[in-house]
């Protein structure tokens, strides 16, 4: 059982914290249940309310320090998804993203980010909804760095995007 003022990652809501363990009055009489109530640290002022009973089938730790910064460090050795050409992307991107796992989201970053590079230096566009699920990950993989690591979003983002930047465009 979860403890309030706890964090955790709540799958594609990213990092959350436990703000009270309740039975919501929203419930019909007859099926109250505990809730977990949790902020999102990733959409500020959201709150979340997930079931006690099957949470943890929902929910996983926060990566270490140690693990924020090997996955910082290792952004070179990070293999990148293959995913398929336009709207056929969307379902992988997807699943990626309602996973969560901090190893994938970097993946999938590096694979989005790789693709955007390389179509600006063709002077073609990036398409929207890559640039959404791009926004979309980074927001998440960035909140549980920062979190790990005591740093700010923006600082880690920019610690990736160097790293990023530096790396070859050509594919294999």
């Amino acid at each position: 059982m979860l403890g309030i003022g706890e964090c955790v990652i709540y799958g594609s809501h990213g990092l959350c914290r436990v703000q009270d363990i309740l039975v919501p009055s929203f419930l019909e009489r007859g099926k109250e249940k505990e809730y977990y109530q949790m902020e999102s640290a990733v959409d500020t002022g959201s709150v979340l309310y997930v079931p006690v009973d099957g949470a943890e089938d929902k929910v996983r730790d926060v990566i270490t320090a140690d693990e924020a910064e090997g996955l910082i460090e290792e952004i070179e050795a990070t293999p990148e998804l293959e995913l398929p050409e336009g709207k056929k992307a969307e379902p992988a991107i997807m699943e990626v993203i309602k996973r969560n796992l901090t190893d994938e989201m970097m993946s999938l970053v590096k694979s989005l980010r790789k693709i955007k590079a390389v179509r600006e230096a063709h002077g073609k566009k990036f398409a929207a909804l890559n640039e959404k699920y791009l926004n979309i990950a980074e927001k998440l993989l960035y909140t549980e760095l920062a979190f790990s690591l005591k740093s700010e979003k923006d600082v880690i983002k920019r610690r990736v995007l160097e790293v990023l930047s530096q790396l070859p465009l050509e594919t294999a």
